[in-house]
């Protein structure tokens, strides 16, 4: 049995009304006033048992089959000090898709909110005076409460960003105020635990998913500790951590993640999240040189047919500015435009010859011709135009 202990009385009435909450605490994890509700629902209906003692008040719950319009359902009853028990007006669907560690999410936030604590137990308890008691009974919720560090953070962490705790070890999720509610779509290196203030929904889940990566990658870009900085710049491309989105506007990164972006991109083999290289090239004042390399006679002959096949679609892009091909730009990085330079990685003429060499150094040449950044919507309305042009060269007819 897990029992959950805190000091006060709930009132009765927040456990069988909607929209009632109220907690002793200045600044409560939960505040819509259902959880509790969606908790004794989904317990009920996985088997389990729950008790409440308010004080002298001994709260249990049940339910009973009725049908309505032909089809069954289990009302979820309430009984008080062992009367006759009745019906709180909601059903064991309530919070049909939730699973079992989210009705302990919620009477576990519930009772840290009132400054209490949860245990495992066989104890047997009498109703006390200024007590509540939530005891709840079966294996799987036991389970649950084994495991409660994947859900509810309750240790230190190991360091402290701009609105973001940190914690050396992986997880599956992303926490707020110490309250598991988001799944990562990729296992992460550390666990995050945001602190500033984030938008809910009422099941206690994130309801924006990008300000999290904004939250994250704004700490990221102000945090100076520098290894720990180095990990996450250079994170496998399978974890959390190497799909973090740097490119936000309006913020500046600091100085450590300026340093560190410039010790990896000079190393020229590190791998490198490709929006992290992305934001240090546009703040670097000063371009890391990658050693430049002599093209061969094959490499020679690429470039040419590259730069003719530009020029006849409308890219006027031989002479218009110095073409530089480096050993490396980081990876992930094919194309580089810097201080009225196109640079060219080397390994764009591994990756896909004459075509791979042609559209990037269409891009580049567009960054510098016309300052639009990646993925912005002017570069995606002039390729589009340019496309139905060439459509329209092709079949000899304007639309």
């Amino acid at each position: 049995m897990i029992v959950f202990e805190n000091p006060g009385e709930i009132d009765i009435r927040s456990i069988s009304t909607f929209g009632v909450s109220v907690k002793e605490s200045d600044n409560p994890i939960g505040f819509f006033g259902t959880g509790l509700k969606y908790a004794i629902a989904v317990l009920l209906r996985t088997g389990h048992g729950i008790t409440i003692h308010s004080g002298a008040t001994v709260v249990e719950f049940s339910k009973r089959a009725e049908v309505v319009r032909g089809q069954e359902f289990d009302f979820v009853m309430m009984s008080l000090n062992g009367a006759e028990p009745f019906p709180m007006g909601f059903t064991t669907e309530l919070g049909k898709t939730w699973e079992l560690w989210m009705a302990y999410r919620e009477i576990a936030c519930n009772c840290k909110d009132e400054a209490g604590s949860a245990s495992r137990t066989n104890d047997d308890f009498s109703p006390i005076a200024g007590i509540t008691r939530v005891f709840v009974t079966g294996d799987a919720f036991a389970d649950v409460h084994s495991n409660r560090r994947d859900y509810l953070l309750e240790d230190e962490s190991d360091f402290v960003l701009p609105g973001l705790e940190v914690r050396r070890r992986p997880s599956t999720a992303f926490f707020y105020r110490g309250v598991r509610v988001m799944n990562l779509q990729r296992p992460s290196l550390y666990t995050f635990n945001q602190t500033a203030t984030l938008e809910l929904t009422e099941d206690r889940t994130v309801k924006n998913s990008w300000s999290v990566q904004h939250r994250i990658a704004n700490a990221l870009l102000e945090c100076e500790n520098e290894p720990f900085l180095y990990s996450i710049l250079t994170a496998p491309s399978d974890s959390f951590e190497g799909h973090i989105d740097f490119d936000w506007g309006g913020i500046t990164p600091g100085s450590a993640f300026m340093k560190v972006m410039r010790e990896c991109v000079a190393d020229r083999v590190t791998k490198l999240n490709v929006s992290a290289l992305k934001k240090f090239n546009e703040h670097c004042k000063d371009l890391i040189q990658p050693r430049e390399i002599e093209l061969t006679r094959v490499q020679q002959m690429t470039m040419e047919k590259a730069l003719d096949f530009c020029g006849r679609i409308g890219f006027q892009i031989r002479d218009a500015y110095p073409i530089r091909v480096v050993e490396s730009l980081g990876e992930g990085c094919l194309g580089l435009a810097k201080d009225q330079t196109i640079y060219i990685a080397e390994r764009v003429f591994h990756l896909g010859g004459t075509k791979q060499l042609a559209s990037t150094l269409i891009e580049e040449y567009l960054h510098l011709r016309q300052g639009w950044h990646d993925l912005t919507r002017e570069l995606q309305s002039f390729l589009f135009d340019k496309v139905v042009s060439l459509g329209e060269e092709l079949t000899g007819q304007p639309l």
